[in-house]
């Protein structure tokens, strides 16, 4: 039996001294009502109302028992309330960001989803992107933000949002007076880059644009753009980043010769998250003014 529920019943009527008044006042017909008043009083083995044919008083024991149903009710009442504001306080929002996502715009979307919808805990990991589709899948994660191409389905995304990338190359190299730079001229360079199986789909078409020119990608490891930025400086890589600010000494920056290199993006939610509605256009949107050059504080 739920004793709260069966208690607000107790007062309702009460408190009304009718069964129909108080039927409305709950909401409800009166047959359930009466049934539930009748089924309390089987649980605690005594009589709470005498009824009558205009409506009902309580009994000496209902006029006993009465304060404590109140003052339990209240009390719960209170409980759920501070539960609830409890929940908003503690609310996490998990967020997950494959490693090409420059530093700047990882602090604006935590510091944006963490507005949406009221206040919440923002967490923030990094990882692949089949790592971050595996983990939304399985609801270990709220939101993610993954390099397209790659199989989401069925989780829920925005539209792709492109990134422009810069060409990081040794200061040194010939390449570094090319701007915007052939893919052709970085030949005798590897290449600095995450492996294929963080993002098999986004690295095939890489490779498939410089394939266009001739060229075979000779890949060196580099999981993230710090990796790749030390290969870079110590002469023995080339790297692409979309972060505006990276770079390091002994390290020049050009755009590439083919437009078509972009990084781009999509932002996805988990189908089993409690995600506040609005939270992935939002981050969409925080990603297309960082695109377009724009502040990245919200």
């Amino acid at each position: 039996m739920n004793l709260l529920l069966h208690l607000e019943f107790f007062i309702a009527v009460a408190e009304e001294q009718h069964f129909g008044r108080a039927a409305a006042r709950l909401g409800m017909t009166q047959p359930p009502l009466s049934q539930g008043v009748k089924k309390l009083e089987r649980e605690l083995g005594v009589t709470l109302f005498h009824r009558g044919s205009k409506g009902v008083v309580l009994t000496a024991s209902g006029h006993a028992l009465l304060p404590d149903a109140i003052d339990l009710v209240r009390r719960a009442r209170q409980f759920t309330d501070t539960a609830r504001r409890r929940r908003v306080q503690d609310r996490t929002l998990r967020v997950g960001v494959m490693p090409k996502v420059p530093t700047a715009l990882v602090a604006d979307l935590a510091a944006t989803v963490g507005s949406v919808g009221g206040p919440a805990r923002v967490e923030v990991s990094i990882a692949p992107s089949t790592d971050l589709v595996d983990q939304l899948a399985a609801g270990s994660l709220d939101v993610g933000v993954i390099e397209h191409p790659a199989l989401v389905d069925p989780l829920t995304g925005t539209d792709v949002v492109p990134l422009p990338l810069t060409l990081l190359v040794p200061a040194s190299h010939p390449a570094a007076e090319q701007d915007p730079c052939g893919l052709s001229r970085l030949t005798d360079l590897r290449f600095a880059s995450p492996p294929r199986s963080d993002g098999p789909a986004a690295y095939d078409l890489l490779a498939d644009a410089f394939a266009r020119v001739g060229a075979d990608l000779d890949v060196v490891n580099a999981p993230d753009d710090r990796w790749a930025l030390a290969l870079v400086a110590a002469g023995q890589a080339f790297a692409l980043t979309a972060d505006r600010g990276l770079t390091a000494p002994g390290v020049a920056r050009v755009r590439p010769g083919d437009e078509s290199i972009r990084l781009r993006l999509r932002c996805l939610r988990s189908s089993s998250a409690d995600v506040p509605d609005g939270v992935l256009d939002v981050v969409a949107d925080r990603i297309a003014a960082y695109a377009a050059g724009g502040r990245v504080a919200p």
